[in-house]
C-alpha cells in the first residue's frame, strides 16, 4: 500500500510539474522569439518484488517501480516561423544562432528576440534595455548620415557604407544555457561562442515562438486526466488502507 501511495503522489507531483511546464509554454506562444520548454519524465529506482515482499507467484527477476518524476524541462530550441515586423528594426535570425546583447550591468547574454529599436546614440536596444552587439568597421562616432539596414549577410549599412557586422553566435551545448527570463540566456562558465557565417537575418521580420499551440493544448488536456486518474487511485488507496485499520481494530 506504501507502494501505491509513493508512486501515486510522485505521479502527481511530476504532472503537476508537466502542467505548468505546458501553461507558461501556452502563455507565450505570442511572445517574440520565445522558445518552449519539454518536460522529460524518468522512472523512479526499481526495486525487485521479492524485496517487497509482495506476494505474488512466479514473479521471478521481476520488479516494480517507485514511481517517476520531471528530472528537467529542456529549452527546445527549434525555429520558430518569421513574420512581418512592425518596427524597422525587428530583426530575425533563419537558421541557429543568438544575437549577443549586453544588459545594463555590461553582462553578455544571448537571445532570439529581434524586437530591436534604435536609441539616440544609435544603438539597436530590446525594450527592456539590452544593446546589440555590433562589430564595428568603423567607429559609431564616424558613420556617415543616414538610414541604417542590415543585410541578410548581416552586414550593417548607413548610407550605402558598410560601418558594421553584426554577428550571430551558437553555441556547443545550448541545452547548458541558463534562462534568465524574458527569453534571455546567461553562459555558464566553460561554455564558448562560437560565431556562425551561415545564418541569415532579415531585417523588417520577427521570429515568432515555436509553441504549437493545438500541440500544447492537447498535451494540457491529456496531462490533466492523467493527473485525474493518479488522483482516483490515491484516493482509493487511501480508502483502502483506512478500512484495513478499520477492520485490525
Amino acid at each position: 500500500m506504501n507502494t501505491s501511495l509513493h508512486i501515486s503522489k510522485s505521479g502527481l507531483n511530476g504532472l503537476q510539474k508537466n502542467l505548468d511546464i505546458i501553461s507558461n509554454n501556452i502563455a507565450n506562444v505570442n511572445t517574440t522569439g520565445y522558445k518552449k520548454k519539454d518536460g522529460s519524465f524518468q522512472e523512479l529506482l526499481l526495486n525487485d518484488l521479492q524485496q517487497e515482499s509482495v506476494p505474488l507467484a512466479n514473479n521471478a527477476d521481476a520488479a516494480i517501480n517507485r514511481g517517476t518524476k520531471v528530472i528537467q524541462d529542456q529549452v527546445n530550441f527549434t525555429q520558430g516561423g518569421l513574420v512581418k515586423g512592425q518596427n524597422p528594426y525587428d530583426l530575425a535570425i533563419e537558421g541557429q544562432g543568438f544575437f549577443a546583447v549586453r544588459n545594463r550591468n555590461n553582462e553578455l547574454l544571448l537571445t532570439r528576440d529581434g524586437a530591436f529599436a534604435m536609441d539616440e546614440n544609435r544603438d539597436l536596444r530590446l525594450s527592456t534595455g539590452e544593446r546589440l552587439e555590433l562589430n564595428e568597421v568603423i567607429p559609431k562616432g564616424q558613420w556617415p548620415e543616414g538610414e541604417l539596414k542590415i543585410t541578410s549577410s548581416k552586414e550593417v549599412m548607413v548610407g550605402g557604407q558598410v560601418v558594421a557586422r553584426l554577428p550571430i553566435f551558437s553555441v556547443a551545448r545550448e541545452g547548458e544555457l541558463i534562462p534568465v527570463g524574458q527569453n534571455r540566456f546567461a553562459l555558464p562558465a566553460g561554455l564558448q561562442l562560437q560565431e556562425l557565417q551561415d545564418s541569415k537575418v532579415h531585417q523588417g521580420f520577427l521570429e515568432t515562438s515555436n509553441v504549437d499551440l493545438a500541440g500544447a493544448m492537447t498535451d494540457m488536456i491529456v496531462t490533466q486526466r492523467s493527473y485525474s486518474l493518479n488522483a482516483k487511485v490515491l484516493q482509493a488507496t487511501d480508502d483502502m488502507m483506512q478500512r484495513i485499520n478499520e477492520y485490525q481494530q
